[in-house]
C-alpha cells in the first residue's frame, strides 16, 4: 500500500498494476487453505473440463465453414455471458475490493488499470485462455493467415471478458438494490442452480448445437455481438478479407477501451460518494393484513417478518432464487423432450428456499438484542418466524405444483403431494434451529447490494449450513415417500394416497419439534449468539494457538493450524465426488430406473441390466456417503502435540511419579 501512496501521476497505471498484482498474488497464496482451497480445486476441475471441451471445438470437423464459424461464435458468446453475469451469481472477486482504496490519493483511472491488471492473476483467466485457444486451433487449421490473426484475436477476447467482468457488476450494482435487480439476480442464480440440478438432461440438445446445422440461419446474430468479433476476424482472414479482419480486431480493442473508461468513471463515483439505495416510504396507515394479526408478541414479530420478506433485498433474493431454481429445474429437461421433472418444480423450490434461508438470524445481526431484552420473547420470536416463512413460501410452492398437474402422470401425483408438506415442515423447523446453532453475520454495508454476503468471510460457513439443510430436508421426506412407495409396490391406490396425510403429519411434527428446540436454544444461548452476530465468527483464540518454541521462537507449522494444500484439494475432490455419487448417480438414477428407464443420459446405472441397476445405485449412495465422511475427517485440522496437549501415544508416568 505504501507504493500506491507515492504513485507518480504519469506512471500511476504501471505502478498500480505492479503493486496490486503483487498484492493479489500474495493474498491468494496465503489464503489457500480450508474451504477456500477446496472450492478452488472443485472450481478448477469443473472449469477446466468446460475450457478443454470448448478448446476441442476448434479441432472438430464441420460440414461447412459457416457451421464451424457458428459453433465457435456461440461458444465465445456463452463464455462472455458467463464472465459478465458470473459476478452476479458468486458475488465477484473479493480479493481486492475497490472500496478498500477509497482513502488512497490515486486517480480512479489508475486504480481501474491496476485492478484490471490484478484481475489476470488467478485460475479463471487461465481457464478462459484455454477455452479461447480453440479459436487459435481453428485458425491454424484454416491456414497461416488465419493463424496469425487468431493470436491477437484470442488475447483481445480474453481482455474483453475480463473488462466485462469488472464493468457489469459496477453497472448493475445500483440496479440490484431495487426490485428489478432482485429479479434479475435471482433469475441468473436460479438458472445456474437449475443447470446443476437438471442440466444434464439437455446434453442431447447441446450435442445437436455442436453440429452447427443451425449456424447458416444465425450468421447475423453471432456476428453483430462483440463476443463474436474475434471469430469474425479469423474467418475474414481465412477468406483474405483483410479490411474486415482489421476492422473486427480494431472494434474489439475499442470496445475494451470504452468499457475500461466507463468502469473507471463509475469507480470514481463509487469511491467519492458510495452507493445509495432508495428508502421505502412509510405506510400512511397499517395494511389490512396487519390489522388481522393478533395483538401479541408473536403477532408483532409476524408482521415485522412479513414486511422484511417483502422489502429486504437479501430475503427477497433468497425466495426469488428458490422460485427460479424450481422453474428452470423443470423446464431445462424439456430441451431434450424430458418433462417428468415438471411436477416437482414446487418441491424443488421449497427445498432450496429452506436451504437458502438457514442464516435467518444472521440477516438481523445486532437487532437480536431487541428480542433478548424482553422476558420470554424467544419462543414467540421463533414461532412467528416459522409462520412467516411458511406464509411466504407455501403458496408459491403449491402454485408451482398445481400449475404442472395437467402434464403430470397420475402415478406421480401422490409422490409430489406427500413430499411437498414434509419438506416444507422440515424447512420451517430447520431454518430457526440451524440459525441459532451456527449463525453467521451477514454484511449490511452502506450502499451495499444483496450480493455482498456471497463474498463475505462467513460465506463458506453459510454455504455449508445450506448444504446440510438441503440433505436434511430430503431425509425428512423419506417417511412420507416410504408410504407412497409401499402403496406402489403393493399396487394399492389408497395406500399411495395415504402418503399425503403422512407428509402433512411429519411436516407438522418437524415444524413443532425443531422449532421448540430452536426456542430453547435461543433462551439458553441468546447472549452468545448476539455476540457472534455483532462481532463476527471468531478465529482460534491466542490461548488455543500452538505455543512458540522456546529455542527458536518460531510458531508451529502452519499445517497445524489449518489444512495443507494437499488435504484441502482432497477435501474438495471427495466432497464433489460424494455429492455426484449420492445425488445424480445414486438417488436420481434410482428414481429414473423405477419410473422412466428409457431416459439414460449420463447415468451409469441406466446402462446396466435392470437386475443390477438398483444394487449399483445403492452402492453409489453408500460410496458417496463414505466420500463425504472421509472429506469431513480430512477437514479437521490436526492438533499438534505441545505443552497444553500431551502426546497420547506416550505412556503416562504421572501416577508412577
Amino acid at each position: 500500500m505504501a507504493g500506491l501512496l507515492t504513485v507518480p501521476p504519469a506512471a500511476g497505471g504501471r505502478v498500480a498494476i505492479t503493486v496490486l498484482t503483487g498484492m493479489k498474488a500474495t493474498v491468494l497464496r496465503r489464503s489457500m487453505s480450508g474451504p477456500r482451497a477446496a472450492g478452488l480445486v472443485v472450481g478448477t476441475v469443473c472449469g477446466g473440463a468446460g475450457a478443454v471441451g470448448t478448446a476441442l471445438l476448434g479441432f472438430a470437423d464441420y460440414a461447412t465453414p459457416e457451421a464451424g464459424f457458428g459453433v465457435l461464435a456461440l461458444a465465445q458468446l456463452l463464455w462472455s455471458l458467463g464472465w459478465a453475469l458470473g459476478p452476479l451469481v458468486t458475488g465477484g472477486d473479493s480479493t481486492l475490493r475497490p472500496a478498500w482504496f477509497a482513502m488512497v490519493p490515486m486517480r480512479p483511472r489508475s486504480l481501474a488499470v491496476g485492478l484490471l491488471g490484478a484481475a489476470f492473476v488467478g485460475v479463471t483467466p487461465v481457464l478462459a485462455l484455454v477455452a479461447f485457444g480453440g479459436l487459435l486451433a481453428y485458425g491454424v487449421r484454416q491456414g497461416p493467415a488465419a493463424a496469425v490473426v487468431a493470436v491477437p484475436a484470442v488475447l483481445l477476447q480474453l481482455l474483453f471478458v475480463v473488462v466485462l467482468a469488472k464493468f457489469t457488476p459496477q453497472v448493475l450494482g445500483g440496479v440490484l438494490r431495487f426490485r428489478l435487480g432482485w429479479e434479475l439476480s435471482a433469475l441468473l442464480v436460479g438458472l445456474v442452480m437449475a443447470c446443476l440440478n437438471s442440466g444434464w438432461f439437455a446434453i442431447g440438445f447441446l450435442v445437436r448445437l455442436g453440429t452447427g446445422d443451425w449456424a447458416a440461419g444465425a450468421q447475423t446474430a453471432v456476428r453483430v455481438l462483440p463476443s463474436g468479433w474475434a471469430v469474425v476476424a479469423v474467418d475474414a482472414a481465412r477468406r483474405s478479407d483483410w479490411p474486415t479482419a482489421l476492422a473486427a480486431l480494431g472494434a474489439l480493442a475499442a470496445v475494451c477501451g470504452l468499457l475500461l473508461a466507463a468502469w473507471a468513471a463509475l469507480l470514481s463515483r463509487q469511491l467519492v460518494r458510495g452507493g445509495t439505495a432508495r428508502p421505502h416510504r412509510a405506510a400512511a396507515r397499517p395494511r389490512a393484513r396487519n390489522r388481522l394479526l393478533p395483538d401479541t408478541p408473536a403477532g408483532a414479530v409476524l408482521a415485522k417478518e412479513l414486511l422484511l420478506w417483502r422489502r429486504d433485498p437479501r430475503r427477497a433474493r433468497f425466495l426469488r432464487t428458490a422460485l427460479w431454481t424450481g422453474v428452470f429445474t423443470g423446464l431445462l429437461p424439456l430441451l431434450d423432450g424430458f418433462g417428468q421433472l415438471l411436477p416437482w418444480t414446487g418441491v424443488v423450490a421449497a427445498v432450496f428456499a429452506g436451504a437458502f434461508c438457514v442464516n435467518l438470524y444472521g440477516l438481523d445481526a445486532g437487532a437480536l438484542w431487541l428480542t433478548l431484552v424482553v422476558p420470554g420473547a424467544e419462543r414467540a420470536d421463533v414461532r412467528a418466524r416459522q409462520a412467516a416463512w411458511l406464509l411466504v413460501t407455501t403458496p408459491v410452492a403449491l402454485l408451482l405444483t398445481l400449475a404442472a398437474l395437467p402434464v403430470a402422470p397420475g402415478a406421480v401425483r401422490p409422490w409430489v403431494f406427500a413430499v411437498l408438506p414434509a419438506v416444507l415442515g422440515a424447512a420451517a423447523g430447520l431454518i430457526p434451529l440451524m440459525a441459532v446453532l451456527g449463525a453467521a453475520p451477514s454484511p449490511d454495508r452502506p450502499g451495499g447490494g444483496p450480493l455482498d454476503d456471497l463474498a463475505d468471510e462467513s460465506a463458506e460457513h453459510v454455504r455449508a449450513q445450506g448444504l446440510a439443510a438441503f440433505w436434511l430436508q430430503l431425509l425428512a421426506a423419506l417417511p412420507a415417500a416410504g408410504v407412497v412407495l409401499a402403496g406402489t409396490l403393493l399396487s394399492s391406490a389408497p395406500l399411495r394416497w395415504a402418503g399425503v396425510p403422512a407428509g402433512l403429519l411429519t411436516g407438522a411434527l418437524y415444524t413443532w419439534g425443531l422449532g421448540r428446540a430452536a426456542g430453547r436454544r435461543l433462551e439458553a444461548r441468546g447472549p452468545e449468539l448476539l455476540d457472534v452476530l455483532r462481532k463476527g465468527l471468531r478465529r482460534t483464540p491466542e490461548s488455543a494457538k500452538p505455543a512458540r518454541s522456546a529455542d527458536t521462537g518460531d510458531a508451529a507449522p502452519a499445517a497445524a493450524a489449518g489444512l495443507s494444500h494437499g488435504r484441502s484439494a482432497a477435501v474438495g475432490l471427495l466432497t464433489t465426488g460424494g455429492i455426484l455419487l449420492i445425488a445424480p448417480q445414486g438417488l436420481v438414477a434410482l428414481a429414473l430406473s423405477l419410473f422412466t428407464p428409457s431416459v439414460r443420459s449420463w447415468f451409469l446405472v441406466l446402462y446396466l441390466p435392470r437386475a443390477l441397476g438398483i444394487p449399483v445405485a445403492v452402492a453409489f449412495v453408500l460410496l458417496g456417503a463414505f466420500c463425504l465422511r472421509t472429506a469431513h475427517r480430512l477437514n479437521q485440522p490436526e492438533q499438534p502435540d505441545g505443552p497444553d496437549r500431551p502426546d497420547r501415544r506416550a505412556p503416562s508416568t504421572e501416577l508412577g511419579s
